[in-house]
């Protein structure tokens, strides 16, 4: 199932909103990781749509 640009921009903003909890035990390389990936793959799209 492939997700929308709403869509992966809504999951980013939520992880991000997790990753600045103070006390998220989500916190740590993964989720990082997971943020620059959904960051990579809007800024791709973006880049795609203008050719």
């Amino acid at each position: 199932m492939l997700l929308s640009r709403d869509q992966k921009r809504l999951i980013l903003e939520v992880l991000k909103k997790e990753n600045r909890r103070l006390l998220s035990g989500n916190k740590g390389p993964l989720l990082r990781k997971t943020i620059e990936d959904f960051e990579q793959a809007l800024r791709n799209e973006a880049i795609n749509e203008k050719r």
